[in-house]
């Protein structure tokens, strides 16, 4: 009997481009001082880029802060 179910491959991939170009070149303080003056799009954006990456917690912190 055939068993049918969830396939361990299955499931969606999501591209993350970077959020702006030069972004991957750039330290984190850099990224911190761009995101002072960002939209809250922008640095919604940055997070979700931070955290599906590099995972840089001072960039992460940076963003959690302007969003609060």
């Amino acid at each position: 009997m055939a068993e049918f179910g969830p396939s361990e491959e299955a499931g969606a991939e999501v591209e993350i481009a970077e959020p702006w170009e030069g972004y991957d070149r750039m330290k984190a303080a850099e990224i911190e001082q761009r995101l002072a003056d960002a939209s809250e799009e922008l640095v919604a954006v940055v997070q979700l880029y931070e955290a599906s990456g590099r995972n840089r917690q001072t960039v992460l912190r940076a963003a959690e802060r302007r969003l609060a």
